[in-house]
């Protein structure tokens, strides 16, 4: 099986699936060489009494638009466009016979040999279509549409309709910005991805990897996506910013996870009930939803199924796709990722398949009834469903439909064409290898006295390497242990250096204490002389005297404390050198001097 392999829905918005390369599914033979119409007719049972479903017209010329994107052609392509390149003409009978008709292909004459009744009439109502469809085109000269015609007569399709069947993108998120605001006020998409990426990386540094595209797409509206599951799955679930450039902003999140989280467990026993299966799968992952059978048509007899399932969470998401198994009923079973289907590409005004919207020239229908949008009138719709491709009674694009089926089997073989010719490249999955690290502690090595080891003659040079290689890493060892001891040391001489800033910064504090306790005592003495004018001579100046001593300790004070707060200054956190040591040892010895100056000064105080 390919990775391209798929579980294509057969309702709307499926919750039933159909595998189509199972190996259990038996798909009915179809010719490769065979016009669209006679393929697709082929494919399901004839009803007798049914008229057989016919292509529409899509085309007035089939030579009129040629696509300018690179085109991939199947097998049958190169074939096909040597006859086409020759003009055709519609009067001519000869536009009756099967396209590939011809002497060069052979191939297509061994499926005439043995064939029934239906199968007769099945080719002549599939020739029978296409010529009605080359003989009666429309009136309507859209290059779109004959692009889509030229798609069904030549079986090729244009590089981006393969690109945009195998690619996966996630959802995106959107920005709604007051509908009062003008075009000026709103601020530009490089200014919205610009603030939300630096909101996000300042969050989630450095595991972000940013928004990969903003555009405008209405009235203040804007689009914003990524492209990385994991960011994906964290914005999905955190709270973005209410503002950006001072602007109010309302944000509109997905309200699903996509496909690409999904996965089955395969080859489940038919016997174990599904409420069993969620339980059994609930166990393991915690953030599973959206489960669901999927269904095998084809064969209905098996006695294994296959059980689908999401997993919201990134870390349980990484973890299923390392464990590739998971437990069941007391059995490891296969755990596969889920490969969605082939992306169609069809148009959302006319919804026929082979272009896109902004290519059609038809106006706006229904995507049910298909009747015309009419402007400033609400559409009711009928209700009963009607298909753009076949004109039956389903939706246009609904896996009922003969032309939808077969256009996704031309798809299908024109992607494994792109695959093998190159134009398209399959991503591997490449394991990240981690880098060996050698630790002593992790292989020790084993000694056995009791044995005696007698090496060959012609491994002496290697016991010597091994024994130097022992040797350094043993010496790798102690020198890691050195280096400990000296982070240790470090750290402790840093602490203790933190101890004798703080110490520094007390005797700072109470030194201040001290110098405003000597103020307020000369305020007090110089109150109490100029209040007492009896004194003597003696007396005042011998008061004086000591008022003079405390303000010559207050200057000696005041300037010890500059000395001192410019030290630290200098070096508040770092480890003190030798010379700042006896610095501070001597800075240490003055201040006592002058502390002992100062008890000095206190007692003659007392004493006088």
């Amino acid at each position: 099986m390919t990775n391209y392999q798929s579980i294509q829905s057969t309702e709307n918005h499926g919750s039933k699936y159909r595998l189509h390369n199972s190996p259990m599914t038996k798909h009915q033979p179809s010719y490769p060489s065979a016009p669209i119409g006679y393929r697709a007719t082929t494919m399901s049972p004839v009803n007798r009494n049914q008229n057989t479903a016919s292509i529409p017209p899509l085309m007035s010329e089939s030579n009129l638009y040629q696509p300018k994107s690179p085109t991939v052609l199947t097998p049958v392509a190169h074939q096909q466009n040597h006859y086409q390149n020759k003009t055709p003409v519609l009067s001519s009978p000869a536009i009756r016979r099967r396209l590939n008709d011809s002497s060069e292909s052979q191939q297509s004459q061994q499926y005439k040999k043995h064939r029934s009744n239906d199968d007769l009439r099945t080719s002549l109502n599939s020739k029978q279509l296409v010529n009605n469809t080359l003989l009666n085109p429309p009136q309507n000269n859209n290059p779109i549409l004959v692009n889509q015609q030229q798609y069904m007569v030549n079986n090729h399709f244009p590089l981006a309709h393969l690109k945009r069947a195998v690619s996966n993108n996630l959802p995106y998120f959107y920005l709604k910005f007051d509908d009062d605001l003008t075009m000026d006020k709103v601020p530009s998409s490089a200014k919205i991805i610009h603030e939300l990426n630096q909101f996000f990386y300042n969050k989630w540094v450095p595991s972000f990897k940013g928004f990969t595209v903003c555009s405008l797409i209405g009235k203040n509206r804007f689009k914003i996506g990524t492209n990385d599951k994991a960011d994906y799955s964290k914005l999905i679930s955190t709270q973005w910013p209410g503002t950006i450039d001072d602007k109010i902003v309302e944000l509109i999140k997905p309200n699903h996870y996509p496909d690409c989280f999904s996965f089955v467990v395969r080859h489940i026993p038919v016997n174990i009930p599904n409420e069993h299966l969620v339980k059994y799968i609930y166990q393991v992952f915690k953030s599973a939803v959206k489960f669901t059978e999927i269904k095998h048509y084809k064969n209905n007899s098996q006695s294994t199924k296959d059980f689908l399932f999401t997993i919201t969470d990134i870390i349980e998401y990484y973890t299923a796709l390392d464990l590739k198994r998971i437990d069941i009923g007391n059995q490891l079973l296969p755990l596969t990722q889920f490969r969605t289907s082939y992306k169609l590409t069809y148009c959302t005004k006319c919804w026929r398949v082979g272009h896109m919207r902004y290519e059609c020239n038809e106006p706006t229908k229904c995507r049910i009834c298909l009747d015309k949008y009419e402007e400033n009138v609400k559409h009711r719709c009928q209700g009963s469903p009607k298909c753009a491709q076949c004109d039956k009674d389903h939706w246009s694009l609904d896996n009922k439909c003969e032309i939808i089926r077969q256009y996704r089997q031309d798809l299908k073989s024109a992607v494994e064409a792109a695959v093998t010719n190159g134009k398209l490249q399959r991503i591997s999955t490449r394991d990240i290898k981690k880098p060996f690290i050698n630790k002593v502690e992790d292989f020790p090595v084993l000694v056995h006295s009791t044995q005696e080891q007698i090496p060959p003659a012609w491994n002496i040079q290697k016991k010597e390497n091994i024994e130097l290689l022992n040797e350094l890493q043993k010496i790798n060892g102690s020198m890691n242990g050195i280096r400990d001891d000296i982070e240790t040391l470090g750290k402790k001489l840093i602490e203790e250096n933190d101890k004798r800033l703080a110490q520094d910064k007390l005797i700072h504090q109470q030194q201040q204490n001290i110098v405003l306790v000597i103020n307020q005592f000369q305020i007090i003495i110089k109150s109490l002389t100029e209040a007492l004018p009896e004194l003597d001579n003696k007396v005042k100046k011998k008061i004086e005297k000591q008022v003079k001593t405390l303000t010559d300790i207050g200057k000696k004070i005041s300037s010890n404390e500059v000395i001192i707060h410019s030290k630290e200054q200098t070096s508040p956190h770092q480890i003190q050198t030798n010379t700042e040591i006896t610095s501070s040892t001597t800075t240490d010895i003055g201040r006592g001097n002058e502390n002992e100056k100062l008890n000095m000064s206190i007692e003659t105080i007392n004493n006088d």
